[in-house]
C-alpha cells in the first residue's frame, strides 16, 4: 500500500479520496455526507465500513448530536463535537491517515469536516460472536464448565471477574505489517516472574510477519528457536486453569480470534496438573497415575516388541508357547504394533475431521477391521491387540495442549529402540529423553523444573496436589540461568 499523504488537509473531498486509496476503493466503504446544523457551509462525511458496525449507534450517538448543535466557534468547533456532543465512551481525534485506516478496519466510524486538518473517530464496532460455553476440547468434570471464545475483549472480561485484583496487568499489542492483529499479554504484577516477563516482552516485540491468524505464531516466537518436539508453551481453553497460572506467577498471552490462552513458563509437570484436582479432596493417585500413563504410553509398545525380539525366556514356559514362539501370524511382531498404532492414528485423525454424524459409521469400521477381524485373518495377534489398546487407554489421560503429538512421536521412536536395541535400547533412550528435557527452556525456565533443577520446596504440587491454603499463600519461584 502506497500512502499519497500520512495527515489529513483541510479539504474533506481530498481526505475521503485519499482513505478510498488506501482502501482499494472498497464497495464496503460507506460515505455519508451530512451539514452541521450550526451553520449550513460547514459539511461533514461519515466513512465506515458496512457490516462491521452498529448503524443504529452512529445514528444515536454522531448524527442526532451534530443535528441538534448549537452555534460554536470555528476554533473549537472540532473538540466541541468530539468531547461534548458525540455520545460515546471512546472518541479520538486523529491527524494521521494510517491510524484512521487502521481504526475504520477495526470497527470504528470516521467523522470529518470541511476546513480542518483532522478527524474523529468513534467506537462503533459490532463484532458476530458466539455465546460463551464449555469448551469441547478440554473439560473439567468439576469446577467451572465455562471456556474462552475467540473475542479477546470477553476473554480479558472472564479474567477480570475471576481476578478481581487491581494487580491484574494487561499489555496490548498489535502484531502484522499488513493486517494487525490485537494480542494481549496478562500477568499479576506482584506475583509475575520479571525475568520471563522481559523475555517474553522481547520476543513477541522482535516478531516480525505481515498477519497473524492463529496463536500457533505467537508461540513459535515465544518458545525461541529451540529444537525439540516437547512444547514450550501451554495451550488451553480454561479461564480457571489461566488464572491460577497468574497467580503462581506465570504469563498469558491471549491472540484475537483464537478461543485459547498461552502460558509460559511451560514446566513438563504442568501436564499432569489437571484443573479438577483443585476442586476434589483425594487426588494423590490421580497424578501418580498419570505421570505413570505418560511413560507407559511411550514405553509399553517398545518393551513389548523388545521382549519378543530379544527376551523370550523372561516368561514361563506355557507363556512363551503361547504367545511368542507358536505365534502364527504372517507379520513380525513390531510390524504388527505399528500397524496397529498407525490405523488407530488415523482414526484419531478421521474423528476430527469428519462430521459427527459419521463417527459411529467410522468406528463401527474400525472394530471390524482391527479386532477380530485381523486376527482372524492372522495379521495381528490378540496380545498385539490388547497392549497397543492400553497404550491408548493410557495416552488419554494426556490429552492436553500439544502433548499427544509429542506422545505419538515419542512412542514410534522407543518401538523402533526396542526392536533393534532390545530392553538396553529402551533405557538408553529413556536416559537420552530425559538429559534432552533437562535442556529445554521455556522463556528461561528449566523445562524439569523443580525435578532438574531439583528444589524440594516446589514439590508441593509436582507428585502429588498439597494442601490448598499452603498453595495459596506460598509463592512460586522459578530459576533462570542464560540458556534461554
Amino acid at each position: 500500500m502506497q500512502s499519497v499523504e500520512s495527515s489529513f488537509t483541510r479539504n474533506i473531498y481530498k481526505n475521503i479520496k485519499l482513505l478510498k486509496d488506501q482502501l482499494y476503493d472498497s464497495p464496503e466503504l460507506n460515505v455519508r455526507f451530512l451539514k452541521l446544523n450550526t451553520n449550513p457551509r460547514y459539511s461533514g462525511a461519515l466513512l465506515f465500513i458496512d457490516g462491521i458496525v452498529n448503524t443504529p449507534m452512529i445514528r444515536e450517538s454522531i448524527i442526532e448530536p451534530l443535528l441538534d448543535m448549537r452555534k460554536t466557534d470555528k476554533d473549537s468547533l472540532m473538540e466541541a463535537i468530539a468531547f461534548r456532543y458525540i455520545r460515546s465512551e471512546s472518541v479520538e481525534m486523529t491527524t494521521s491517515i494510517s491510524t484512521t485506516i487502521d481504526g475504520i478496519v477495526r470497527g470504528k466510524t470516521l467523522l470529518l469536516i470541511d476546513g480542518f486538518d483532522s478527524g474523529i473517530l468513534v467506537d462503533t464496532a459490532e463484532w458476530q460472536q458466539r455465546p460463551i460455553e464449555q469448551s469441547t476440547r478440554q473439560r473439567n468434570y468439576q469446577g467451572p464448565l465455562i471456556g474462552f471464545s475467540e473475542q479477546l475483549k470477553v476473554n480479558l472480561n472472564l479474567l477480570h471477574n475471576m481476578i478481581p485484583s487491581p494487580t491484574l496487568k494487561v499489555e496490548k499489542k498489535q502484531i502484522g505489517s499488513m493486517a494487525k492483529t490485537d494480542v494481549a499479554i496478562v500477568f499479576l504484577t506482584d506475583r509475575v516472574d520479571q525475568t520471563a516477563l522481559n523475555e517474553v516482552r522481547h520476543r513477541i516485540n522482535s516478531l516480525d510477519v505481515e498477519y497473524v491468524l492463529e496463536s500457533r505464531v505467537i508461540e513459535e516466537a515465544v518458545e525461541g528457536n529451540q529444537k525439540t518436539i516437547f512444547p514450550l508453551s501451554y495451550n488451553t481453553e480454561l479461564p480457571d486453569a489461566v488464572s491460577a497460572a497468574l497467580y503462581e506467577g506465570r504469563i498469558a498471552i491471549f491472540t484475537n480470534g483464537t478461543p485459547a490462552a498461552t502460558l509460559v513458563p511451560n514446566l513438563f509437570v504442568q501436564y499432569f496438573q489437571q484443573p479438577s484436582e483443585y476442586y476434589s479432596k483425594l487426588t494423590s493417585f490421580t497424578r501418580i497415575l498419570t505421570f505413570f500413563s505418560f511413560f507407559l504410553t511411550i514405553l509399553l509398545p517398545g518393551f513389548y516388541v523388545a521382549v519378543a525380539n530379544f527376551h523370550e525366556k523372561w516368561f514361563p514356559k506355557k507363556v512363551l508357547k503361547h504367545y511368542f514362539t507358536h505365534s502364527d501370524t504372517y507379520l513380525p511382531v513390531w510390524i504388527e504394533v505399528l500397524l496397529l498404532l498407525f490405523l488407530l492414528q488415523l482414526l484419531a485423525i478421521g474423528s476430527y475431521k469428519i462430521s459427527k454424524e459419521m463417527i459411529v459409521l467410522i468406528s463401527l469400521i474400525a472394530t471390524i477391521t482391527i479386532s477380530t477381524t485381523a486376527v482372524d485373518a492372522k495379521l495381528m495377534h490378540p496380545l498385539s491387540l490388547i497392549l497397543v489398546g492400553i497404550t491408548y487407554l493410557s495416552s488419554s489421560l494426556l490429552a492436553i495442549g500439544a502433548l499427544p503429538a509429542t506422545i505419538i512421536v515419542a512412542r514410534y521412536i522407543f518401538l523402533l529402540l526396542g526392536n533393534f536395541l532390545g530392553i538396553t535400547g529402551l533405557c538408553i533412550g529413556l536416559v537420552v529423553l530425559i538429559i534432552h528435557l533437562s535442556r529445554l527452556r521455556s522463556v528461561g525456565v528449566p523445562y524439569l523444573a523443580p525435578i532438574i533443577p531439583f528444589n524440594y520446596k516446589e514439590f508441593k504440587d509436582v507428585f502429588y496436589r498439597g494442601n490448598l491454603r499452603k498453595l495459596i499463600n506460598s509463592p512460586h519461584k522459578y530459576p533462570h540461568d542464560d540458556n534461554s
